[in-house]
């Protein structure tokens, strides 16, 4: 645990520090902007160049007032100091500083800085995210094994606690956790044992989440909502279609969005643990393509074309997009946009990407795959819905609690609808006709919560609806009836929205059960089928729009020709768009040599590197392209890739057979065989060792 709050406490945030040129200081987990700071807690402090180099405490129970030639005080009063960078500086705020407004100093070889800060009795807590930006996957543990997720409800036959670490977390009343809009019980809160101003809350796990899959976790304390992390809930061992191996064992397969390809009888799946696209054929009822995605892409949310000829997927691990042509079945190009792209939609040829982790809205050019512009919005965009009438995209930033609208025409934000303090805004849809956007936040409290916004006036409103016994995480919208999706309770419930004086109201029509853990919906206008991603089960589940009953339901984590049930990274290897290795050149190199290194194959186009793996570090000593039911992106085994190679100047021939590259191979290397991998936006060639794709270290 002491591990895991070293990291914590001494991250480099380049990317955040994006923020501009001015002195920036927040609460160290959550980054919430503009926001009261309290006594006791972490805080980050951003601004250009101000510290020499980089520096960091050794001991975080017994800090510095000086580090790195840097000191922070609040008036009078000195801050200690956990890490020092040009960019950043991460300081505790001390107890004994009283409420009220101060400025805050920072003197360093570089200059005196200054900030004007509120210090607060109650103020918001932030949870700490393992991505360093307090979005997505929370600093959550095992409480009992200190292993990070995913989670299974049971540990060993017993339920499973987790620790969840917070900073500024007010001590003097048990917060509220909610996890999927379940409130878990919390069974201890207070000081982590091992740092300065971290706090440790333990919750047990109830076995109404099992299965739910992704989550949004929120901690209020004191009457204020923290940021929102996420955690990944599995099913129980034997539990459902698609079970782990065991407790709290990553699945290789983890279903995330849905997409339908207009005009056709088509779908598409993201799975977020297994990098790739797959192809569902919703007449056949099965999936009939896979689309390499590069591992560690983590896909989540996309969006198609109106004409089904391009997808635009948001890769969140990577911080880009890929662009796929949906009539090759290839990825034709990836674009960086920045830190955790969590939702896409798009608009005129260009698609709108909300990116996370660093508070930015990219426009990114589909013809010429560039962005071309970069809007800065609230922290935490989660949520993304274009009208396409009027030319305007609505923003919803999950951890401000605000609707950022923008007009793209000039890609400027014309307005911002505050939903709140305390709201947790995760996605939005419109509902045109009505003049209403309707917001789902699933992290606002037990049972969540459906807000209504009046689109002219930017006026919010709370529903009189209650989804089910947890709370909506996804919507969809067809016409005037909308569509909840509620993880926790395994069902889909269709509601009609109405407008009387001003005021809209839902009125549910059906619920209908459609399998463990819906998390994405989408509406097929051709076939009139609402189509679910559970999660959970692995399934893909098809609702009847006309009766609103079950139509059947799709294996979606079993490419056509797999065995049933299958959990590993299998699938990979059988798609289209896989690189592909027929010959190396030269075929040996010796230790402390350079050469020009030539690989010919297929489906190189974009190459972005060349990895060299000594074969007995692969998973199953490479018996297979897959690496067992190891999921958690972990589908590629680049963290074995031999650390003596050195690659350079790596170019693509535009046919896509051919790359080129400069390698040097250290002196220190050991004698035996590599496997030669091509790294591209369409996914790694294979790792299985062949004569086409092997060379000897002599």
């Amino acid at each position: 645990m002491r591990t895991l709050a070293c990291s914590l406490l001494f991250f480099s945030l380049s990317s955040i520090s994006g923020w501009g040129q001015t002195l920036r200081v927040v609460n160290a987990a959550s980054f919430l902007k503009n926001a009261p700071l309290t006594a006791g807690s972490i805080i980050s402090i951003f601004g250009p160049n101000i510290a020499n180099g980089t520096a960091q405490a050794t001991d975080p129970e017994h800090l510095p007032t000086t580090l790195g030639g840097v000191t922070v005080t609040i008036g009078n009063t000195p801050l200690a100091l956990f890490y020092t960078s040009p960019r950043q500086v991460n300081a505790l705020i001390g107890t004994g500083i009283s409420p009220g407004t101060y400025q805050l100093n920072l003197a360093s070889g570089t200059g005196t800085f200054t900030a004007s800060i509120t210090i607060s009795a109650q103020a918001a807590p932030g949870v700490f995210s393992f991505t360093g930006t307090g979005t997505r996957d929370g600093a959550i543990l095992n409480a009992i094994t200190f292993a990070r997720g995913p989670f299974t409800v049971t540990t060993n036959g017993q339920p499973t606690y987790l620790a969840i670490y917070t900073t500024g977390l007010n001590l003097t009343t048990a917060p509220t956790v909610t996890m999927g809009s379940t409130a878990v019980n919390v069974v201890f809160y207070g000081n982590a044992p091992c740092c300065a101003g971290l706090q440790q809350i333990n919750v047990q796990l109830p076995a109404t989440l099992a299965g739910a899959g992704r989550v949004e976790v929120s901690v209020t304390s004191g009457g204020n909502v923290s940021n929102v992390v996420e955690a990944v809930i599995l099913p129980s061992p034997g539990q459902g279609k698609f079970p782990p191996a065991g407790d709290n064992q990553a699945r290789a397969r983890e279903l995330a969005d849905v997409a339908w390809i207009p005009g056709t009888h088509t779908a598409l799946v993201t799975d977020e643990a297994d990098d790739v696209l797959r192809v569902v054929d919703l007449n056949a009822k099965q999936v009939t393509g896979v689309i390499d995605l590069p591992a560690g892409s983590q896909p989540g949310d996309m969006a198609v074309t109106s004409d089904g000829k391009m997808a635009v997927v948001a890769e969140r691990d990577k911080g880009s997009v890929a662009l796929v042509d949906l009539t090759a079945g290839k990825v034709t190009a990836e674009v960086a946009t920045g830190g955790g792209p969590s939702a896409v939609d798009i608009y005129n040829g260009m698609a709108v990407v909300a990116n996370q982790d660093v508070d930015t809205v990219s426009i990114v050019n589909l013809a010429t795959a560039v962005v071309s512009a970069t809007i800065p919005v609230d922290r935490g965009p989660r949520g993304v819905a274009v009208d396409s009438a009027n030319g305007v995209a609505y923003v919803v930033a999950e951890d401000a609690g605000t609707i950022d609208v923008i007009n793209l025409a000039n890609n400027t934000v014309t307005k911002t609808m505050d939903l709140g303090a305390n709201s947790r805004p995760k996605s939005i849809v419109l509902l045109a006709t009505l003049g209403y956007g309707l917001v789902v936040e699933p992290a606002a409290g037990p049972g969540g919560a459906v807000v209504a916004v009046n689109l002219s006036t930017g006026a919010a409103q709370s529903t009189n609806y209650t989804v089910s016994t947890g709370g909506a995480n996804a919507i969809a919208v067809s016409g005037d009836m909308v569509y909840f999706a509620d993880q926790t309770d395994a069902s889909v419930t269709a509601a009609q929205a109405t407008v009387v004086n001003q005021q809209l109201t839902l009125t549910t029509q059906s619920q209908i059960s459609v399998g463990l853990g819906p998390r994405s919906l989408a509406i097929d206008t051709m076939d009139n089928l609402l189509l679910v991603t559970n999660e959970g089960d692995g399934t893909l589940a098809l609702v009847d729009l006309s009766s609103m009953k079950l139509a059947g339901t799709i294996n979606a984590v079993k490419a056509q020709g797999e065995a049933q049930g299958t959990d590993d990274h299998n699938d990979r290897g059988m798609a289209a768009n896989m690189p592909t290795v027929k010959s190396v050149q030269p075929q040996t190199i010796q230790p402390g040599q350079t050469v020009s290194f030539t690989v010919m194959g297929t489906n190189f186009q974009g190459a972005t590197g060349l990895a060299f793996v000594d074969p007995s570090t692969l998973p199953g000593k490479a018996g297979s392209h897959g690496n067992g039911n190891n999921g958690s992106n972990s589908n590629g085994p680049f963290s074995s890739s031999d650390p003596n190679f050195t690659v350079t100047n790596v170019q693509a021939s535009s046919d896509g057979t051919q790359v080129t590259a400069t390698v040097t191979l250290a002196a220190a290397a050991t004698q035996g065989q590599r496997v030669v991998r091509v790294l591209t936006p369409n996914g790694e060639s294979s790792y299985v060792p062949a004569s086409s794709n092997t060379i000897t270290i002599q």
